[in-house]
């Protein structure tokens, strides 16, 4: 059953999105928040966490996705958005969670940006146990190689874009939003406000991190500019944490996974793994 759900944060009000099991006998007892990325809200990137939503309320995990202050349909300015104010957004969607749902243990699923938030606020609830990080950007490190990575791959899309008839039949019907290209090559692929705020500098990265007591699943595209340095640096805090690095590699994605084949495996993978963290025998693990 989905419910629309409203809670506040900051005198502000956010929108939820809650997946109620319809058998209360079936009900797992871990909850899941899902946290979208930067220029996204509660549905995810290409309606992924609506799915995913479905399909985890179908297993008998209580969900909520939500839309971040200033985005979607809550309340707030988009352009005062930190990864601060998305952190204090999700501790509010746990709180409500867990005050709402009848679950002790919440597990944080993050896309992109939302895998930072994720790491923010894992450490800052005991009921947060678990965390699937899917294209997790790195914390607590110079992410200049791979914002570099990143920026050179869109070059290459967009002048593979060049040898396309579509591209000019765009253009030549007024259709191509040359702005928007330009802000994209010139970034980097960044919305405005992701290079990160003075309150987002004052953050901990390493600690929250490190000293989060649950379980990590980390979930990559295979052709992910930013994903050889990534899982080389989670594997390395990883260790520094004792906990077992565990990471699902989707042959041939990209960052967003584009495609019903990969969505379709990275949701496999995190129903699966959220599964066996709650307790219910699963047919193959996820993650190596």
């Amino acid at each position: 059953m989905l419910q629309h759900v409203y809670f506040t944060n900051h005198n502000e009000r956010l929108l939820g999105a809650y997946h109620r099991p319809e058998e209360a006998a079936t009900t797992l007892p871990l909850g899941i928040v899902m946290l979208h990325g930067w220029a996204g809200y509660r549905i995810g990137a290409h309606q992924m966490f609506t799915k995913l939503g479905r399909r985890a309320e179908a297993e008998g995990f209580h969900c909520l996705r939500f839309d971040f202050r200033g985005r979607g349909d809550s309340e707030g300015d988009a352009a005062s958005a930190t990864l601060t104010t998305m952190i204090s957004d999700a501790l509010a969607a746990v709180d409500w969670l867990t005050a709402n749902a009848g679950v002790r243990r919440v597990a944080l699923v993050g896309d992109c940006s939302g895998a930072e938030v994720a790491i923010g606020a894992g450490v800052l609830r005991e009921a947060v146990t678990d965390m699937v990080l899917w294209s997790a950007p790195m914390v607590g490190a110079d992410r200049a190689a791979a914002d570099r990575a990143k920026k050179a791959d869109i070059i290459r899309q967009y002048v593979a874009k060049l040898f396309r008839a579509r591209t000019y039949a765009k253009l030549f019907g007024g259709r191509l939003d040359l702005r928007t290209i330009g802000r994209a090559l010139k970034s980097g692929g960044k919305g405005a406000g992701e290079q990160g705020s003075e309150e987002d500098a004052e953050i901990d990265w390493l600690w929250r991190f490190v000293d989060f007591p649950g379980r990590v699943l980390f979930v990559y595209g295979g052709n992910d500019p930013t994903a050889p340095e990534a899982m080389r640096h989670y594997e390395a805090l990883s260790r520094r944490a004792g906990r077992e690095f565990r990471c699902h590699l989707v042959q041939g994605a990209n960052h967003a996974f584009y495609s019903v084949q990969w969505e379709n495996e990275v949701m496999d993978a995190t129903v699966e793994w959220l599964l066996e963290q709650a307790g219910r025998p699963t047919a193959t693990g996820a993650g190596s």
